[in-house]
């Protein structure tokens, strides 16, 4: 699956570490009652939520996932560094800090404004440097495969959205108090949220599924990837000159209108050509991760489908919320851990039985996870996912807390079968007999681990 030569990325599974650890976290606030649909979105409180999630969750899963992935798109290896383990660093410590800024601005403190402001600066900073050395090698090997172009989209907003974020910390704890930047701040939010959301982790999500997904399915190659391009641009262009109209609204909603509708025919083309991928495999067995994605691709299509007509007639703020918590949940959330149940193991077995490979019998990647129990945790999680989503639609707090919990127990059920993967707890005890070495639980210390494809 992976070419030969390719590198193991020796801090991938920090990152998967860390981008789990902030999902259980805000999971764990939202059962705990840090959020229910009564409460206003822009609530600090809130806020550490959401930015568990986007930073903490989406943000380190997808570059730990690129870190591994962007050499197998471009047939390039990452530069020599400890960018990569600097950048992890700098994000753990930012969104420390951020998070405990926006504790205490709930607080009142008046020390929210030098944490929020160094927050800003660790944050933006690493977003920065890993953004730079990841688009520098997708740049460089745009030409090896066309999902390059769709997962430099991303990139591309993952530093615009990071610039707008670090504008936001300084404005909201009272550093920056100038009314033409508050007034632009308070307008911006759907936008910064936008961009983070719809560009930066979907695009690098559909970049790396058009490499993967297809290799999973032992399928074609999926031809779109230029069209999805060139249509996420322009959407993209939209977004940002609906973000950058704030004192024209009516134009801005124009914009922010006509950029969705532009999203939602690259979904509408990234999702047929899923389908035809799924219809034209050779792997007729769906795995775990396959069959698993399919709910989220699921819940992706009625996200947009109704994102468009809800901005279109103004809906309220519930809907809005329900809509983007299936998104982010049942789109991005569900692909990701279905996604990991593959990706995990893969990796492991690469690093503890790559370097055995025709010299004794090795355990299959199949054996790594169970998967009959993690596809019992897995539906259970989309199941909560949209009783979650109902209940903020029909503004039920109790329904949500009830939907919330039943959805962080089956996360950390989840989050307990990748720990067993990763530590090859299910494989038979005689497969680990010397030479064996068993991997570090955080980090690739067999790097060259001859991946090979031969896993599979």
């Amino acid at each position: 699956m992976m070419p030969m030569g390719t590198n193991l990325s020796r801090w991938t599974m920090s990152y998967f570490g860390a981008a789990l650890f902030f999902l259980l976290l805000a999971e764990c606030f939202l059962s705990a009652g840090g959020w229910s649909p009564s409460v206003d979105v822009a609530e600090p409180r809130a806020l550490i939520i959401v930015h568990s999630l986007t930073i903490g969750w989406l943000g380190m899963l997808m570059i730990g996932a690129l870190l591994q992935f962007a050499p197998v798109l471009t047939g390039l290896n990452l530069p020599a560094s400890h960018f990569d383990v600097l950048g992890l660093i700098g994000l753990v410590v930012g969104l420390g800090l951020l998070l405990f800024g926006f504790y205490l601005i709930d607080k009142g403190s008046n020390a929210a404004g030098p944490v929020m402001g160094a927050a800003a600066l660790v944050l933006f900073l690493s977003i920065l440097s890993v953004s730079m050395v990841l688009a520098s090698l997708l740049w460089r090997g745009r030409n090896a495969h066309p999902a390059s172009g769709l997962v430099l989209i991303g990139i591309g907003c993952l530093a615009i959205t990071a610039a707008f974020g670090a504008l936001f910390a300084v404005t909201l704890s009272g550093i920056i108090e100038i009314p033409s930047v508050v007034q632009f701040v308070s307008s911006a939010v759907p936008y910064h949220a936008s961009l983070g959301l719809a560009g930066w982790t979907t695009f690098a999500a559909i970049g790396v599924s058009y490499k993967l997904l297809p290799m999973f399915l032992l399928s074609h190659d999926m031809k779109k990837a230029p069209f999805l391009a060139r249509t996420g641009s322009i959407g993209i262009a939209l977004l940002g000159t609906a973000a950058f109209s704030p004192f024209w609204p009516e134009a801005a909603n124009l914009f922010f209108l006509a950029a969705s509708l532009m999203f939602g025919l690259t979904i509408v083309a990234y999702l047929n050509e899923l389908y035809l991928a799924y219809r034209g495999r050779r792997r007729k067995s769906l795995e775990l991760n396959t069959s698993g994605s399919l709910p989220a691709f699921a819940l992706l299509a009625i996200s947009v489908a109704l994102l468009v007509p809800a901005i279109a007639l103004g809906a309220g703020t519930h809907v809005i919320s329900a809509i983007v918590y299936l998104f982010v949940f049942g789109w991005l959330s569900g692909l990701g851990l279905a996604q990991l149940l593959k990706i995990v193991p893969f990796l492991t077995w690469i690093e503890a039985f790559g370097p055995l490979l025709g010299r004794r019998p090795t355990p299959r990647l199949g054996d790594l996870v169970n998967s009959r129990r993690s596809a019992v945790w897995l539906g259970a999680f989309y199941v909560a996912v949209v009783a979650a989503a109902s209940a903020i639609v029909l503004e039920s707090d109790l329904g949500f807390r009830a939907a919330a919990i039943l959805q962080t127990m089956s996360t950390a059920a989840l989050l307990w079968e990748l720990a067993l993967a990763r530590s090859l707890a299910n494989v038979d005890p005689d497969t680990k007999r010397d030479p064996f070495q068993q991997p570090a639980f955080f980090f690739a210390a067999n790097k060259k681990g001859h991946a090979n494809g031969s896993a599979s």
